[in-house]
């Protein structure tokens, strides 16, 4: 399939495919106006979804109402949508056309239109324009904004904002550990294991352990140096205090400059005080079945360091009843360009989980790429 675009305009061919499906799909309502409302709605979601695609832009175009018999036989609606990102809606006209028809009921509830003209022989679209936003049923084309702006409007709001993290602000499709943890033991009926393989064997109920877990890491002279008096006083006066040692892990976190130590001296507050403010940037998606079959969970942690800089972790663990990821599986960190700067890949039965531990700036953008064989999930992310 070429596509020819314009200085304006993208035109893009309609295959014999999109045809067949939009008929098919016409076949089943109850009237002529119906049935031709529901063909060309369908047609214009085709459309938008292929040349999405084509620019790597993911699309579930199956998720949505136009996709659903009972949706579109209900609703005037042409929506696609847009995984981690919302609902597109994409509205058409007919060549010759002066104004585009928006209805009420899909003039909420959208991540954005898209504006698609439809030529009579419906071999041929263009994608003529985009709006963020709609609240008149009547759009005419000296409204619409550029492609291009759709593109810009997307890649803002298709960026994780981590910084944002650390403020509480989380987008929906990223859980809480407890919130996971808790669907997870609904539909398995066992306990999801997130502690690192260094830490499995420490009793993290036994605080005297932890302590000498911490004494391990830090000389007490280093300990000295690192903890205010105030601090050190209570820890001699009150060794046993939930309170002193959680206090004493995030005044350490703050301090640390090796980022193996960083990470232990997170997982043990990540286990003992999971809500505490210095390590509640810690978010989870469950991937699914996108991965040619393959069900993973994809953790990001974010920790602030000394130097304005960020320590950033990912890890990958298997899901349903699996207890290893399957052989091969690959866990990439990308720069910006799509250019990856670290690797890892899944040893057959020897891995429930996968991890790559990097610093980033403030404002510096990367991604993430999950993969195996042919399939693979990317996720973009912005200090």
């Amino acid at each position: 399939m070429k596509y020819n675009i314009e200085q304006k305009h993208i035109s893009i061919p309609i295959p014999a495919k999109f045809r067949d499906i939009a008929l098919k799909f016409a076949h089943e309502q109850p009237t002529k106006p119906k049935a031709k409302q529901v063909y060309l709605n369908t047609l214009a979601v085709q459309v938008v979804d292929s040349y999405l695609r084509m620019l790597d832009i993911p699309t579930n175009i199956e998720a949505g109402n136009s996709w659903d018999s009972w949706g579109r036989m209900l609703a005037d609606t042409a929506d696609l949508v847009l995984p981690g990102i919302g609902t597109l809606e994409c509205r058409y006209m007919r060549t010759g056309d002066l104004y585009y028809y928006v209805p009420n009921e899909v003039q909420a509830n959208r991540f954005g239109y898209l504006f698609i003209e439809i030529n009579s022989t419906c071999k041929e679209a263009k994608i003529i324009g985009f709006l963020p936003q709609v609240n008149s049923q009547d759009i005419y084309l000296d409204k619409l904004q550029t492609f291009d702006e759709f593109l810009e409007y997307y890649h803002q709001y298709s960026l994780v904002k981590l910084r944002q993290w650390l403020e509480g602000i989380y987008t929906f499709q990223w859980q809480s550990i407890e919130e996971f943890n808790q669907s997870f033991r609904q539909s398995q009926n066992r306990e999801f294991v997130f502690r690192s393989i260094n830490l499995r064997e420490l009793e993290i109920n036994n605080y005297q352990k932890i302590w000498q877990t911490i004494k391990q890491l830090y000389t007490q002279e280093n300990l000295s140096e690192l903890l205010p008096s105030k601090l050190l006083n209570h820890i001699d006066n009150q060794p046993n205090s939930d309170a002193v040692l959680i206090e004493t892990l995030a005044c350490l976190l703050q301090t640390v400059s090796d980022e193996e130590v960083r990470w232990t001296l997170a997982e043990i507050l990540w286990e003992i005080a999971p809500q505490n403010p210095v390590i509640s940037a810690r978010r989870i998606m469950d991937l699914g079945m996108r991965l040619a079959g393959n069900s993973v969970a994809l953790m990001v942690a974010l920790l602030p360091t000394q130097a304005q800089n960020f320590s950033v972790l990912l890890r990958v663990y298997p899901m349903g009843n699996h207890n290893y990821l399957p052989p091969g599986l690959q866990l990439a960190g990308l720069y910006a360009n799509g250019q990856p700067f670290m690797e890892v890949e899944a040893r057959e039965n020897k891995d429930d989980y996968i991890q790559l531990k990097f610093c980033a700036e403030l404002g510096e953008e990367f991604q993430v790429k999950v993969k195996i064989g042919d399939a693979s999930i990317t996720e973009k992310f912005i200090i």
